[in-house]
Order: C-alpha cells, then sequence, then structure tokens
C-alpha cells in the first residue's frame, strides 16, 4: 500500500466502516500526525470521504470511487492473513461499552 500507516487505515476502516483520526492513532498506538497525513494523500486520490458529526470529522470509503469492491475484496484477502492475536487487537470492534466497574 505505500506504507505500514495507509495499511492500518485502509483495514481499520474496512473492518469498521468510517473512524476518527485520533481513534485510529489511539487504537494503533502512534501519532495522528502520521494518520492525518496519510488520510489527506487517500482523501486526495478519491478513496476517502470525510463528513463532519456535530465537531467530530469521520472518515470513510467513497461510494464513488471506482475501484472500491477490487478494493474491498484486496484487504479482506489481506485481513485473513493478519495473525489472530493481532486481528483481535487492532481490528475487531467492540459491540458495547464495558460494563461500570470493570477493570481494566
Amino acid at each position: 500500500m505505500g506504507s505500514a500507516v495507509k495499511e492500518r487505515i485502509l483495514l481499520y476502516l474496512y473492518t469498521r466502516g468510517e473512524g476518527h483520526v485520533r481513534d485510529m492513532a489511539k487504537t494503533f498506538e502512534g501519532y495522528p500526525t502520521a494518520f492525518q497525513r496519510q488520510i489527506k494523500i487517500l482523501e486526495r486520490g478519491g478513496v476517502l470521504v470525510s463528513r463532519l458529526k456535530g465537531r467530530t470529522r469521520l472518515y470513510g470509503f467513497n461510494p464513488r470511487y471506482p475501484f472500491k469492491t477490487e478494493l474491498e475484496k484486496l484487504l479482506g484477502k489481506a485481513l485473513a492473513f493478519i495473525p489472530h492475536k493481532e486481528k483481535s487487537k487492532y481490528y475487531t470492534p467492540r459491540l458495547r461499552p464495558r460494563r461500570a466497574g470493570k477493570p481494566l
């Protein structure tokens, strides 16, 4: 994909649908500026689009991107080769919030 951060962004959005830059950086324990830089490149290329939800800018795949289906198939194959431990840590979204008082 050109960079590890770009690959992580695409896989993150593939598994979760949409996301915020700080959430991605926090998930992968990286710097938000590195993620923002790669997202801007992908957005200029037409792969990603953004929308505002309140004051938060969310990013997702551009439904008009001509190679969207091929890209999603490629990401699905790439996700199959990621080790289960890494896949569950980074690419499995939480379905419900943590119970109040539960230890971390």
